[in-house]
């Protein structure tokens, strides 16, 4: 699944477009010139428009976006700065032996996964892409007409002629903004997963080693290899995902508690467009905080089963040099592996509980 998004970020200017690159490009004008008059800019009117409020639901109303547009341009700044990390872990488990399917239970794994990931990002990208249409469908039906989202301008918008070209550039901002900031949430999920996956692999090989077999020492050190390599790839995801993890995680409880109290402040009947726009996009908001937690809860269980699954295996009737081995290998698996937002947050479920019960906080 990651190549298509891969792809679709290659379009947008937000990922390396040669496959080998060991430094960020920061020369990169193409993208530059597609983000900064939409994207930073439209955080930039956002803002204005916030600070110049004078009225808690119209802050409510401003910020609900206004927060999301920023985590959106601090995930383009990082995606910039550290692609291309991703990119060489993408390319170790497309082309290393390490990482080739050997047996159909590993191949079964892979596909069952890929699918319910898949299901579970395509009702995603539902809830998100499903909020433009009727965020901007609907203005254009309101007498008299008002902007999908207010934002400050240096004219007055409200006036019929003027009025079309602040619309205009709503309408081509948003679907921008939804496609980028979707695709790189993706993208980071994917990582986790495929993370967790490869440490489940690892798990198989380790409960399958016997005693009998004639290359056990060779087997068992590939392994080890295999595990040190997966930690290596950790830190490195890690390092990817850290920073634009950690602004979510920021901005989310503010997001989800701007976006209920909205909803509690709206007459319903008289706005139902409206009102199952921002249920979508309350949906939407849940997932982006909930799914990272549960690919990020995936890896440290992973990593937590390799001990079992070492001693599953048929080390009781090993020779006493291999069970030596094996001795010093399942205590080094004793430390953790998991992966922290902004080095402070580890990424699990806790932290997902912990979201929701700040966002139910600020909202009381």
């Amino acid at each position: 699944p990651v190549r298509f998004l891969t792809g679709v970020l290659k379009w947008w200017r937000l990922w390396p477009r040669k496959e080998s690159i060991s430094t960020p490009d920061w020369t990169n004008w193409q993208a530059y010139a597609l983000h900064v008059p939409f994207t930073f800019l439209f955080v930039l009117l956002l803002w204005l428009e916030a600070i110049r409020s004078r009225d808690i639901q119209h802050t409510a109303d401003v910020l609900l976006i206004c927060l999301t547009t920023t985590a959106l341009g601090g995930k383009m700044i990082n995606i910039w700065k550290y692609a291309h990390v991703a990119q060489g872990i993408l390319f170790e488990w497309s082309t290393w032996d390490l990482f080739e399917l050997r047996s159909k239970q590993e191949v079964d794994m892979w596909r069952f996964e890929h699918r319910r990931f898949n299901r579970v990002i395509m009702f995603y990208c539902l809830c998100s892409v499903g909020v433009i249409p009727l965020i901007v469908i609907q203005p254009l039906f309101d007498i008299p007409n008002r902007l999908p989202f207010w934002m400050w301008t240096p004219f007055d918008w409200q006036q019929p002629v003027l009025f079309w070209y602040a619309f205009i550039y709503q309408v081509t901002t948003i679907p921008i903004i939804c496609i980028c900031n979707v695709t790189m949430d993706v993208v980071n999920w994917y990582l986790m997963l495929h993370l967790s996956l490869c440490l489940r692999m690892l798990g198989q090989r380790l409960s399958k080693l016997q005693h009998d077999d004639r290359d056990l020492r060779e087997k068992f050190l590939e392994l080890v290899h295999l595990h040190q390599r997966l930690k290596q790839q950790a830190l490195g995801i890690e390092i990817f995902i850290s920073k634009s993890t950690f602004t979510q995680i920021l901005v989310s409880s503010l997001i989800i508690c701007f976006t209920i109290y909205s909803m509690q402040m709206s007459p319903v009947l008289q706005d139902l467009p409206g009102f199952a726009a921002m249920m979508q996009y309350l949906v939407a908001m849940i997932m982006q905080v909930m799914l990272p937690t549960i690919y990020g809860n995936a890896v440290i269980d992973s990593a937590n089963m390799l001990t079992d699954s070492l001693y599953n295996s048929d080390w009781p009737d090993m020779n006493s040099r291999m069970r030596r081995l094996v001795l010093m290998f399942m205590v080094y698996l004793n430390r953790p592996v998991t992966l922290k937002a902004g080095g402070f947050f580890h990424i699990g479920l806790p932290l997902f509980t912990k979201t929701m019960n700040q966002a139910y906080s600020l909202l009381a």
